[in-house]
Protein backbone atom coordinates (compact mmCIF):
# COMPACT_ATOMS: atom_id res chain seq x y z
CA UNK A 1 0.00 0.00 0.00
CA UNK A 2 1.50 3.59 -1.02
CA UNK A 3 -0.57 6.51 -0.60
CA UNK A 4 -3.47 6.59 1.61
CA UNK A 5 -5.50 9.47 -0.64
CA UNK A 6 -7.88 11.05 2.43
CA UNK A 7 -10.39 13.26 1.19
CA UNK A 8 -9.72 16.65 2.34
CA UNK A 9 -13.28 16.82 3.28
CA UNK A 10 -11.87 15.06 6.31
CA UNK A 11 -9.84 18.23 7.29
CA UNK A 12 -13.43 20.11 7.61
CA UNK A 13 -14.20 18.34 10.19
CA UNK A 14 -11.32 18.05 12.67
CA UNK A 15 -11.85 19.52 16.03
CA UNK A 16 -9.33 18.97 18.21
CA UNK A 17 -6.11 19.80 18.95
CA UNK A 18 -2.36 18.46 17.85
CA UNK A 19 0.83 18.92 19.78
CA UNK A 20 3.68 20.48 18.40
CA UNK A 21 7.07 19.92 17.97
CA UNK A 22 8.82 16.71 16.21
CA UNK A 23 8.86 13.53 18.72
CA UNK A 24 10.41 10.06 18.66
CA UNK A 25 8.95 7.16 20.02
CA UNK A 26 12.66 5.67 20.38
CA UNK A 27 15.79 6.38 20.80
CA UNK A 28 16.38 3.41 18.21
CA UNK A 29 14.34 6.31 16.12
CA UNK A 30 15.57 8.98 16.89
CA UNK A 31 19.23 8.06 16.03
CA UNK A 32 18.11 6.74 12.79
CA UNK A 33 16.61 10.12 11.82
CA UNK A 34 19.68 11.98 13.36
CA UNK A 35 22.28 10.12 11.16
CA UNK A 36 20.10 10.29 8.17
CA UNK A 37 20.26 13.65 8.29
CA UNK A 38 23.90 14.22 8.94
CA UNK A 39 24.72 11.53 5.58
CA UNK A 40 21.58 10.54 3.59
CA UNK A 41 24.15 8.20 1.44
CA UNK A 42 25.30 6.36 3.40
CA UNK A 43 22.55 4.93 5.76
CA UNK A 44 21.02 1.68 6.92
CA UNK A 45 18.14 0.82 4.85
CA UNK A 46 16.78 -1.82 7.14
CA UNK A 47 17.07 -0.12 10.04
CA UNK A 48 15.57 2.82 8.71
CA UNK A 49 12.47 0.98 7.31
CA UNK A 50 12.11 -0.26 10.92
CA UNK A 51 12.19 2.54 13.00
CA UNK A 52 8.79 3.22 12.83
CA UNK A 53 8.01 0.48 15.24
CA UNK A 54 7.72 1.88 18.86
CA UNK A 55 9.57 -1.84 20.45
CA UNK A 56 12.07 -1.93 17.63
CA UNK A 57 15.64 -1.63 19.03
CA UNK A 58 19.13 -2.81 17.36
CA UNK A 59 19.08 -6.83 18.82
CA UNK A 60 15.63 -7.22 17.75
CA UNK A 61 16.30 -5.28 14.26
CA UNK A 62 19.33 -7.23 13.54
CA UNK A 63 17.58 -10.77 14.19
CA UNK A 64 14.79 -9.60 11.63
CA UNK A 65 17.43 -8.46 8.85
CA UNK A 66 19.20 -11.46 9.97
CA UNK A 67 16.62 -13.50 9.02
CA UNK A 68 16.18 -12.65 5.83
CA UNK A 69 19.69 -12.79 5.30
CA UNK A 70 19.59 -16.51 5.78
CA UNK A 71 16.77 -16.86 2.94
CA UNK A 72 18.74 -14.49 0.36
CA UNK A 73 21.71 -17.11 1.16
CA UNK A 74 19.68 -20.10 -0.15
CA UNK A 75 19.04 -18.51 -3.20
CA UNK A 76 20.70 -20.18 -6.26
CA UNK A 77 23.43 -17.90 -7.89
CA UNK A 78 22.65 -15.51 -11.04
CA UNK A 79 22.10 -17.19 -14.50
CA UNK A 80 23.86 -15.56 -17.45
CA UNK A 81 20.92 -16.61 -19.68
CA UNK A 82 17.83 -14.25 -19.70
CA UNK A 83 15.02 -16.79 -19.54
CA UNK A 84 17.18 -18.62 -16.78
CA UNK A 85 17.52 -15.80 -14.64
CA UNK A 86 13.87 -14.53 -15.52
CA UNK A 87 12.94 -17.55 -13.87
CA UNK A 88 15.20 -17.11 -10.84
CA UNK A 89 13.74 -13.74 -10.17
CA UNK A 90 10.86 -15.89 -10.16
CA UNK A 91 11.52 -18.07 -7.81
CA UNK A 92 13.15 -15.68 -5.44
CA UNK A 93 10.03 -13.50 -5.53
CA UNK A 94 8.01 -16.39 -4.59
CA UNK A 95 10.14 -17.52 -2.30
CA UNK A 96 10.19 -14.14 -0.38
CA UNK A 97 6.44 -13.98 -0.59
CA UNK A 98 5.81 -17.18 0.96
CA UNK A 99 8.29 -17.00 3.84
CA UNK A 100 7.74 -13.48 5.02
CA UNK A 101 3.99 -12.89 3.65
CA UNK A 102 0.91 -14.02 5.07
CA UNK A 103 -1.93 -11.55 5.64
CA UNK A 104 -2.24 -8.23 3.18
CA UNK A 105 -3.04 -5.49 6.00
CA UNK A 106 -3.81 -1.99 4.71
CA UNK A 107 -2.39 -0.08 8.43
CA UNK A 108 0.85 -2.70 8.80
CA UNK A 109 4.29 -1.46 8.50
CA UNK A 110 7.72 -3.11 7.60
CA UNK A 111 8.48 -4.88 11.02
CA UNK A 112 5.27 -6.42 11.12
CA UNK A 113 6.06 -9.17 8.80
CA UNK A 114 8.42 -10.63 10.87
CA UNK A 115 6.11 -10.28 13.70
CA UNK A 116 2.74 -12.15 12.36
CA UNK A 117 3.20 -11.85 8.48
CA UNK A 118 0.89 -8.68 7.52
CA UNK A 119 2.41 -6.90 4.87
CA UNK A 120 1.09 -3.86 2.20
CA UNK A 121 2.54 -2.58 -1.16
CA UNK A 122 5.38 -0.52 0.25
CA UNK A 123 6.42 -3.00 3.20
CA UNK A 124 6.63 -5.93 0.62
CA UNK A 125 8.47 -3.31 -1.81
CA UNK A 126 10.63 -2.37 1.14
CA UNK A 127 11.70 -6.24 1.24
CA UNK A 128 12.35 -6.68 -2.02
CA UNK A 129 14.49 -3.65 -3.11
CA UNK A 130 16.86 -5.11 0.71
CA UNK A 131 16.87 -8.76 -0.79
CA UNK A 132 17.54 -7.49 -4.27
CA UNK A 133 20.52 -5.48 -3.06
CA UNK A 134 22.09 -7.98 -1.38
CA UNK A 135 21.54 -10.24 -4.92
CA UNK A 136 22.77 -7.59 -6.74
CA UNK A 137 19.38 -7.74 -8.91
CA UNK A 138 19.43 -3.97 -10.44
CA UNK A 139 15.79 -2.83 -9.95
CA UNK A 140 13.42 0.24 -10.61
CA UNK A 141 10.94 1.49 -8.08
CA UNK A 142 8.13 2.30 -9.83
CA UNK A 143 5.22 5.09 -8.41
CA UNK A 144 2.12 6.01 -9.51
CA UNK A 145 -0.44 7.97 -7.95
CA UNK A 146 -1.99 5.30 -5.78
CA UNK A 147 0.70 2.27 -5.92
CA UNK A 148 4.39 1.72 -5.50
CA UNK A 149 5.63 -2.12 -7.53
CA UNK A 150 9.00 -3.11 -8.20
CA UNK A 151 10.84 -3.73 -11.76
CA UNK A 152 13.84 -6.49 -11.64
CA UNK A 153 16.27 -5.93 -14.36
CA UNK A 154 14.72 -2.34 -15.60
CA UNK A 155 16.79 -1.84 -18.51
CA UNK A 156 16.42 -5.30 -19.61
CA UNK A 157 14.54 -7.97 -18.39
CA UNK A 158 11.94 -5.35 -17.26
CA UNK A 159 10.23 -7.66 -15.22
CA UNK A 160 7.76 -6.11 -13.01
CA UNK A 161 7.04 -7.60 -9.68
CA UNK A 162 3.50 -7.05 -7.76
CA UNK A 163 3.47 -6.80 -4.32
CA UNK A 164 0.63 -7.56 -3.58
CA UNK A 165 -3.08 -9.23 -4.13
CA UNK A 166 -3.91 -8.32 -7.49
CA UNK A 167 -6.80 -5.01 -7.28
CA UNK A 168 -6.17 -5.46 -3.42
CA UNK A 169 -4.12 -2.14 -3.01
CA UNK A 170 -5.19 -0.26 -0.24
CA UNK A 171 -5.52 3.09 -1.23
CA UNK A 172 -7.22 5.68 -2.23
CA UNK A 173 -7.47 7.67 -5.17
CA UNK A 174 -6.64 11.17 -4.62
CA UNK A 175 -10.34 13.02 -5.46
CA UNK A 176 -10.28 15.76 -8.17
CA UNK A 177 -10.53 18.49 -5.76
CA UNK A 178 -7.02 17.34 -4.23
CA UNK A 179 -5.35 17.54 -7.42
CA UNK A 180 -6.76 20.81 -8.02
CA UNK A 181 -5.45 22.31 -4.60
CA UNK A 182 -1.96 20.90 -5.70
CA UNK A 183 -1.48 22.26 -9.64
CA UNK A 184 -3.16 25.52 -8.46
CA UNK A 185 0.00 25.88 -6.07
CA UNK A 186 2.62 24.70 -8.83
CA UNK A 187 0.93 27.60 -10.68
CA UNK A 188 0.75 30.36 -8.16
CA UNK A 189 4.97 29.15 -7.55
CA UNK A 190 4.92 29.78 -11.26
CA UNK A 191 6.55 26.66 -11.48
CA UNK A 192 4.07 25.26 -14.34
CA UNK A 193 1.57 27.81 -16.51
CA UNK A 194 -1.99 27.65 -16.12
CA UNK A 195 -2.25 27.18 -20.39
CA UNK A 196 -0.26 24.13 -19.67
CA UNK A 197 -2.52 22.81 -17.62
CA UNK A 198 -5.69 23.41 -19.02
CA UNK A 199 -3.90 21.62 -22.09
CA UNK A 200 -3.97 18.04 -20.38
CA UNK A 201 -6.73 18.43 -17.53
CA UNK A 202 -5.79 18.35 -14.19
CA UNK A 203 -5.96 14.74 -13.29
CA UNK A 204 -3.42 14.13 -16.40
CA UNK A 205 -1.17 16.53 -15.31
CA UNK A 206 -0.81 16.09 -12.10
CA UNK A 207 -0.06 12.68 -12.64
CA UNK A 208 2.54 13.46 -15.64
CA UNK A 209 3.97 16.18 -13.22
CA UNK A 210 4.54 14.43 -10.10
CA UNK A 211 4.93 10.56 -11.58
CA UNK A 212 6.20 10.72 -15.04
CA UNK A 213 9.57 10.02 -13.46
CA UNK A 214 11.09 6.24 -14.18
CA UNK A 215 11.73 5.50 -10.47
CA UNK A 216 12.16 6.52 -7.14
CA UNK A 217 14.83 5.86 -5.07
CA UNK A 218 14.12 3.50 -2.36
CA UNK A 219 14.22 5.74 0.88
CA UNK A 220 10.77 7.14 -0.14
CA UNK A 221 9.64 3.92 0.74
CA UNK A 222 11.03 4.53 4.81
CA UNK A 223 8.99 8.25 4.62
CA UNK A 224 6.07 6.37 2.94
CA UNK A 225 5.06 4.73 5.77
CA UNK A 226 5.44 7.61 7.68
CA UNK A 227 3.16 9.37 5.76
CA UNK A 228 0.75 6.48 5.83
CA UNK A 229 0.68 6.52 9.35
CA UNK A 230 0.18 9.99 9.78
CA UNK A 231 -2.77 9.98 7.58
CA UNK A 232 -4.04 6.56 9.74
CA UNK A 233 -3.86 8.64 12.53
CA UNK A 234 -5.76 11.16 11.18
CA UNK A 235 -9.10 9.44 10.70
CA UNK A 236 -8.72 8.27 13.83
CA UNK A 237 -8.69 11.88 15.37
CA UNK A 238 -5.27 11.16 16.72
CA UNK A 239 -3.91 14.77 15.42
CA UNK A 240 -0.49 14.55 17.56
CA UNK A 241 0.76 11.86 16.29
CA UNK A 242 -0.36 12.54 12.47
CA UNK A 243 1.31 15.66 12.60
CA UNK A 244 3.99 14.47 13.83
CA UNK A 245 4.62 11.27 11.20
CA UNK A 246 3.58 13.81 8.64
CA UNK A 247 6.36 16.01 9.48
CA UNK A 248 8.87 12.68 9.19
CA UNK A 249 7.79 11.22 6.64
CA UNK A 250 9.37 14.20 4.60
CA UNK A 251 12.55 14.00 5.60
CA UNK A 252 12.59 10.78 3.07
CA UNK A 253 9.89 10.65 0.71
CA UNK A 254 8.64 13.72 -0.99
CA UNK A 255 4.55 13.45 -2.09
CA UNK A 256 2.78 16.85 -3.46
CA UNK A 257 0.33 15.90 -0.97
CA UNK A 258 2.07 16.05 2.12
CA UNK A 259 2.24 19.91 2.33
CA UNK A 260 -1.87 20.15 1.64
CA UNK A 261 -2.76 18.02 4.09
CA UNK A 262 -0.04 19.60 6.81
CA UNK A 263 -0.52 22.96 5.90
CA UNK A 264 -4.48 22.41 6.63
CA UNK A 265 -4.25 20.44 9.96
CA UNK A 266 -1.67 23.08 11.39
CA UNK A 267 -4.15 25.08 10.32
CA UNK A 268 -6.25 24.19 12.34
CA UNK A 269 -4.26 24.00 15.34
CA UNK A 270 -2.84 27.53 15.20
CA UNK A 271 -6.14 28.52 16.29
CA UNK A 272 -6.12 27.00 19.70
CA UNK A 273 -2.43 27.77 20.52
CA UNK A 274 -2.22 30.26 23.57
CA UNK A 275 0.71 31.17 22.43
CA UNK A 276 3.02 31.59 25.57
CA UNK A 277 5.66 29.56 24.73
CA UNK A 278 8.69 29.34 21.92
CA UNK A 279 7.71 26.28 20.80
CA UNK A 280 3.94 27.43 20.17
CA UNK A 281 5.64 30.59 18.03
CA UNK A 282 7.71 27.93 15.91
CA UNK A 283 4.65 26.13 15.37
CA UNK A 284 3.10 29.38 13.53
CA UNK A 285 6.34 30.16 11.77
CA UNK A 286 6.45 26.72 10.31
CA UNK A 287 3.17 27.22 9.21
CA UNK A 288 3.78 30.16 7.99
CA UNK A 289 6.93 29.31 6.00
CA UNK A 290 5.57 26.95 3.46
CA UNK A 291 1.74 28.93 3.34
CA UNK A 292 0.94 30.93 0.26
CA UNK A 293 -0.57 34.51 1.50
CA UNK A 294 -2.92 35.55 1.15
CA UNK A 295 -4.70 32.44 -0.56
CA UNK A 296 -3.73 30.54 2.47
CA UNK A 297 -4.53 33.05 5.60
CA UNK A 298 -5.64 36.62 5.88
CA UNK A 299 -3.75 39.53 7.28
CA UNK A 300 -6.37 39.08 10.67
CA UNK A 301 -5.54 35.92 10.38
CA UNK A 302 -2.13 36.51 11.13
CA UNK A 303 -2.67 39.46 13.66
CA UNK A 304 -5.60 37.25 15.70
CA UNK A 305 -2.33 34.61 16.18
CA UNK A 306 -0.06 37.63 16.73
CA UNK A 307 -2.57 39.32 19.25
CA UNK A 308 -2.57 36.14 21.50
CA UNK A 309 1.25 36.49 21.63
CA UNK A 310 0.89 40.17 23.32
CA UNK A 311 -2.16 39.50 25.14
CA UNK A 312 -0.98 36.77 26.87
CA UNK A 313 -0.02 37.28 30.64
CA UNK A 314 2.87 35.02 30.59
CA UNK A 315 4.85 36.85 27.73
CA UNK A 316 6.73 39.59 28.80
CA UNK A 317 9.38 42.01 26.49
CA UNK A 318 12.34 39.43 26.71
CA UNK A 319 9.77 36.85 25.50
CA UNK A 320 8.33 39.08 22.72
CA UNK A 321 11.61 40.80 21.49
CA UNK A 322 12.39 36.77 21.38
CA UNK A 323 9.43 36.04 19.19
CA UNK A 324 10.79 39.44 16.73
CA UNK A 325 14.08 37.70 16.46
CA UNK A 326 12.43 34.65 14.97
CA UNK A 327 10.29 36.78 12.14
CA UNK A 328 12.77 38.35 11.36
CA UNK A 329 13.98 35.14 9.30
CA UNK A 330 10.94 34.15 7.87
CA UNK A 331 11.24 34.81 4.15
CA UNK A 332 7.92 36.24 2.78
CA UNK A 333 8.26 39.68 3.43
CA UNK A 334 5.13 41.29 3.49
CA UNK A 335 4.32 38.48 6.25
CA UNK A 336 7.33 38.80 7.83
CA UNK A 337 7.06 42.99 7.60
CA UNK A 338 3.07 42.39 9.11
CA UNK A 339 3.99 40.63 12.45
CA UNK A 340 7.19 42.46 13.03
CA UNK A 341 5.26 46.39 12.67
CA UNK A 342 2.45 44.50 14.82
CA UNK A 343 4.75 43.28 17.44
CA UNK A 344 7.02 46.78 17.40
CA UNK A 345 3.66 48.81 18.06
CA UNK A 346 2.77 46.86 21.24
CA UNK A 347 6.27 46.91 22.81
CA UNK A 348 6.39 51.03 21.57
CA UNK A 349 3.02 51.90 22.55
CA UNK A 350 3.32 49.49 26.10
CA UNK A 351 7.05 51.47 26.79
CA UNK A 352 5.05 55.43 26.02
CA UNK A 353 2.43 54.36 28.71
CA UNK A 354 5.28 53.28 30.88
CA UNK A 355 7.17 56.27 30.55
CA UNK A 356 9.93 54.56 29.22
CA UNK A 357 10.84 57.16 26.44
CA UNK A 358 13.79 55.78 24.80
CA UNK A 359 12.74 52.37 24.69
CA UNK A 360 9.58 53.74 23.11
CA UNK A 361 11.44 55.76 20.40
CA UNK A 362 13.62 52.60 19.62
CA UNK A 363 10.84 50.35 19.22
CA UNK A 364 9.21 53.36 16.85
CA UNK A 365 12.88 53.35 15.26
CA UNK A 366 12.41 49.28 14.09
CA UNK A 367 8.69 49.76 13.08
CA UNK A 368 9.95 52.73 10.49
CA UNK A 369 12.40 50.33 9.29
CA UNK A 370 9.52 48.23 8.31
CA UNK A 371 6.98 50.95 7.36
CA UNK A 372 8.25 53.94 6.62
CA UNK A 373 4.56 55.48 6.46
CA UNK A 374 3.43 54.21 9.94
CA UNK A 375 1.38 56.50 11.26
CA UNK A 376 1.49 54.44 14.71
CA UNK A 377 5.23 55.25 14.65
CA UNK A 378 4.93 58.71 13.84
CA UNK A 379 2.67 59.46 17.05
CA UNK A 380 4.62 57.60 19.51
CA UNK A 381 7.42 59.16 18.21
CA UNK A 382 5.59 62.90 18.43
CA UNK A 383 4.68 61.87 21.87
CA UNK A 384 7.47 60.98 23.04
CA UNK A 385 9.56 63.57 21.73
CA UNK A 386 7.44 66.20 23.26
CA UNK A 387 7.02 64.53 26.20
CA UNK A 388 10.65 64.30 26.78
CA UNK A 389 10.71 68.43 26.57
CA UNK A 390 7.91 68.27 29.16
CA UNK A 391 9.66 66.29 31.28
CA UNK A 392 13.02 67.80 30.79
CA UNK A 393 14.90 70.70 32.74
CA UNK A 394 14.32 73.21 29.77
CA UNK A 395 18.19 73.75 29.82
CA UNK A 396 20.54 74.16 26.95
CA UNK A 397 21.21 70.18 26.94
CA UNK A 398 17.20 70.00 26.94
CA UNK A 399 16.91 72.09 23.68
CA UNK A 400 20.36 70.38 22.04
CA UNK A 401 18.31 67.14 22.58
CA UNK A 402 15.01 68.22 21.17
CA UNK A 403 16.52 70.10 18.18
CA UNK A 404 18.58 66.42 17.04
CA UNK A 405 14.97 64.42 17.56
CA UNK A 406 13.44 67.16 15.39
CA UNK A 407 16.55 66.82 12.70
CA UNK A 408 16.35 62.81 12.67
CA UNK A 409 12.19 63.39 12.77
CA UNK A 410 11.36 65.91 10.21
CA UNK A 411 7.39 65.81 11.25
CA UNK A 412 7.77 66.98 14.16
CA UNK A 413 8.34 70.46 13.12
CA UNK A 414 4.55 70.01 11.38
CA UNK A 415 3.31 69.32 14.64
CA UNK A 416 1.81 72.72 16.55
CA UNK A 417 3.70 71.31 19.74
CA UNK A 418 7.32 71.75 18.05
CA UNK A 419 6.34 75.63 18.56
CA UNK A 420 5.46 75.53 22.05
CA UNK A 421 8.14 73.10 22.89
CA UNK A 422 10.86 75.84 21.66
CA UNK A 423 8.96 78.64 22.82
CA UNK A 424 9.58 76.92 26.48
CA UNK A 425 12.63 76.11 25.73
CA UNK A 426 13.80 79.07 24.52
CA UNK A 427 11.77 80.71 27.21
CA UNK A 428 13.57 79.10 29.78
CA UNK A 429 16.99 79.15 28.70
CA UNK A 430 16.78 83.10 28.39
CA UNK A 431 15.95 83.28 31.99
CA UNK A 432 18.46 81.47 33.45
CA UNK A 433 20.86 83.39 31.77
CA UNK A 434 19.82 86.24 32.90
CA UNK A 435 19.69 84.81 36.30
CA UNK A 436 23.46 84.06 35.83
CA UNK A 437 24.15 87.57 34.60
CA UNK A 438 24.86 85.58 31.03
CA UNK A 439 23.43 88.72 29.14
CA UNK A 440 24.30 88.14 25.90
CA UNK A 441 22.96 84.53 25.69
CA UNK A 442 19.97 85.70 27.76
CA UNK A 443 18.97 88.12 25.22
CA UNK A 444 19.59 85.77 22.12
CA UNK A 445 17.10 83.02 23.45
CA UNK A 446 14.71 86.17 24.69
CA UNK A 447 14.67 87.03 20.98
CA UNK A 448 14.54 83.25 19.41
CA UNK A 449 11.34 83.30 21.93
CA UNK A 450 9.83 86.31 20.38
CA UNK A 451 10.26 85.17 16.78
CA UNK A 452 8.45 81.99 17.82
CA UNK A 453 5.62 84.31 19.81
CA UNK A 454 5.26 86.97 17.33
CA UNK A 455 5.06 84.43 14.36
CA UNK A 456 3.26 81.38 15.37
CA UNK A 457 -0.37 80.86 17.17
CA UNK A 458 0.53 79.30 20.01
CA UNK A 459 1.06 82.02 22.72
CA UNK A 460 -2.64 80.51 24.32
CA UNK A 461 -0.36 77.49 24.77
CA UNK A 462 2.96 78.72 26.42
CA UNK A 463 3.11 79.07 29.99
CA UNK A 464 2.18 82.37 31.40
CA UNK A 465 4.11 82.08 34.54
CA UNK A 466 7.09 81.49 32.59
CA UNK A 467 6.89 84.80 30.22
CA UNK A 468 5.91 87.02 33.58
CA UNK A 469 8.92 85.84 35.20
CA UNK A 470 10.98 86.36 32.14
CA UNK A 471 9.75 89.90 31.19
CA UNK A 472 10.26 91.22 34.74
CA UNK A 473 13.47 89.32 35.48
CA UNK A 474 14.32 91.25 31.72
CA UNK A 475 12.97 94.59 32.68
CA UNK A 476 14.38 94.66 35.79
CA UNK A 477 17.66 94.26 35.11
CA UNK A 478 17.65 97.11 32.88
CA UNK A 479 15.66 99.49 35.29
CA UNK A 480 18.22 98.75 38.06
CA UNK A 481 21.12 99.72 35.39
CA UNK A 482 18.88 103.08 34.75
CA UNK A 483 18.35 102.07 31.39
CA UNK A 484 14.66 102.94 31.37
CA UNK A 485 13.85 103.07 27.87
CA UNK A 486 15.25 99.11 27.77
CA UNK A 487 13.16 98.62 30.63
CA UNK A 488 10.42 100.15 29.59
CA UNK A 489 10.35 98.57 26.30
CA UNK A 490 10.92 94.87 28.16
CA UNK A 491 8.29 95.21 30.26
CA UNK A 492 5.65 96.76 27.37
CA UNK A 493 6.49 93.72 25.07
CA UNK A 494 6.40 91.57 28.62
CA UNK A 495 2.44 93.29 28.92
CA UNK A 496 1.76 91.93 25.08
CA UNK A 497 1.93 88.07 25.92
CA UNK A 498 0.43 88.58 29.49
CA UNK A 499 -1.58 91.68 29.34
CA UNK A 500 -2.97 91.95 33.06
CA UNK A 501 -0.26 90.86 35.01
CA UNK A 502 0.10 93.50 37.79
CA UNK A 503 3.80 93.31 37.95
CA UNK A 504 4.39 94.24 34.56
CA UNK A 505 2.26 96.61 33.94
CA UNK A 506 3.16 98.54 37.31
CA UNK A 507 7.13 98.28 36.76
CA UNK A 508 6.46 99.69 33.35
CA UNK A 509 4.75 102.74 34.54
CA UNK A 510 7.64 103.27 36.79
CA UNK A 511 10.07 102.98 33.69
CA UNK A 512 7.84 105.28 31.79
CA UNK A 513 7.68 107.84 35.10
CA UNK A 514 11.51 107.55 35.30
CA UNK A 515 11.87 108.35 31.49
Amino acid sequence: MKNIRLSLILIAIVNALISNGQTYSTSFEEDIFRSYKKDSLNYNFFKSLSSIDSLAKNEIVSKYQDKVLSVLRSFPPKESKEKKEKKRIKYIYDELHQTFFKKYVLNSYFTDMFKDGTYNCVTATALYAFAFDELNIPYHIKETPSHVFLVAYPNTHKIYLETTVPGAYGFIVPKETEVKKVVDELISYKLVTKEEVLAKGYMKFYEDYYYGNEFINKRSLIGMQYYNKGLFCFQAIDYDRAINNLRKSKVFYSSPLIKPILKNIMFLKVNDLEFNSEDDVDFLLELLSFSIYPEDYSLASLKSSLFKIVDHDDNDNVFIETVIDKFKILKTERVRNEALEFLYEYLARNAATDENLDEALGYSDEIIKVNSKSKIAQNIIEYVCFRKVVISTFDLESLKSFERNCEKYPFLKENKRYNISLAHLYGSISLMNFKNKSIKEGTSYLKKLENVLDNTDVLKEVNKNLLSELYLKVGNYYYYKEQHKASYKIYKKGLVYVPKNSDLIKRAQWSKHEL
